[in-house]
């Protein structure tokens, strides 16, 4: 059963069409989840300094260590991001400069949902 979910994925993510994890959405629009490790760290460090360069408040940026929390999101593998409760990557640690714009694409998807939804609501 993991192995289709993970695969399904996988799939979305090569649409750009980034999975949504109902657990994390609330709080901060962008978590970290990383462990101790090396590559852990190296993404930790990348995702503040993304968040830095693009001017966002500090508290848009949540980083969580703890593997009881990392499981119940359904995350599997770290390092891992999730931008407004997206799962934008898994288990590799990526650049500040592909960080800037994956965050501003899931941004950019999530207030055209937004405004989408405020239409219908008007």
């Amino acid at each position: 059963m993991a192995f289709l979910k993970a695969l399904g994925i996988k799939k979305a993510r090569a649409k750009k069409n980034y999975p949504l994890l109902p657990e994390a959405v609330g709080g901060a629009r962008i978590k970290v989840l990383a462990t101790g490790c090396s590559h852990c760290s190296a993404m930790r460090d990348n995702v503040k300094e993304a968040v830095r360069q693009m001017g966002l408040p500090d508290g848009s940026l949540e980083c969580i260590s703890s593997f009881e929390e990392i499981a119940r999101l359904g995350v599997m593998s770290t390092p891992s991001l999730i931008v407004d409760g997206r799962l934008v990557s898994s288990g590799k640690v990526l650049s500040v400069d592909r960080i800037i714009t994956v965050i501003n694409d899931v941004f950019s998807a999530s207030d055209k949902e937004e405004n989408k939804t405020g239409d219908e609501n008007q």
